[in-house]
């Protein structure tokens, strides 16, 4: 059901019904004005919200299903969502919300050159921010193995001093 024959569809219904849970603020929240949602912690989310709603646990999943009901995100360094009719308090506003007819073309490929600049720069941003990580992670591998080098140093110290 789209939310055409009067109730709202049943993925608006449960994705407000998950936002509006005050019980899961830490994880996904409204916004102080309400009228966008923000998910605050995607492995959680994905993790312990979605198999509760939903027949699956995948994160990308639901980012689409959100961009067919014309959701869009609001903050490119945050998962915050907006649409004009998902609104804290006005429910009833979600028997508005309609999934996008899909694109029946031979170019259903190609999109403005806006939205396509918009996915460049994030997909930039994610391999600039993938990169970093790695960095880190390979600086916190060689701490480890620093601090396993010393503890083991410092534990044969006190076998020796043990034995004396």
């Amino acid at each position: 059901m789209d939310g055409s024959q009067g109730g709202p569809a049943p993925f608006l219904a449960k994705t407000y019904e998950m936002v509006d849970d005050v019980a899961t603020n830490d994880i996904v929240s409204w916004t102080q004005n309400g009228d966008s949602f923000v998910v605050w912690n995607p492995p959680d989310f994905a993790r312990d919200l979605l198999p509760n709603y939903f027949k699956h646990n995948n994160f990308s999943s639901f980012i689409r299903q959100l961009n067919t009901y014309g959701f869009r995100k609001i903050d490119p360094d945050q998962w915050e969502f907006a649409n004009e009719d998902f609104i804290r308090g006005q429910r009833h506003l979600l028997k508005n919300i309609h999934r996008r007819k899909p694109i029946h073309s031979h170019s259903a490929t190609q999109m403005p050159d806006q939205e396509r600049e918009e996915f460049e720069n994030e997909i930039e941003k994610l391999k600039l921010d993938n990169g970093s990580l790695q960095s880190k992670i390979e600086t916190h591998k060689q701490e480890n193995q620093a601090y396993e080098f010393r503890n083991h140093s410092f534990y044969a110290f006190g076998m020796n001093i043990k034995g004396s």
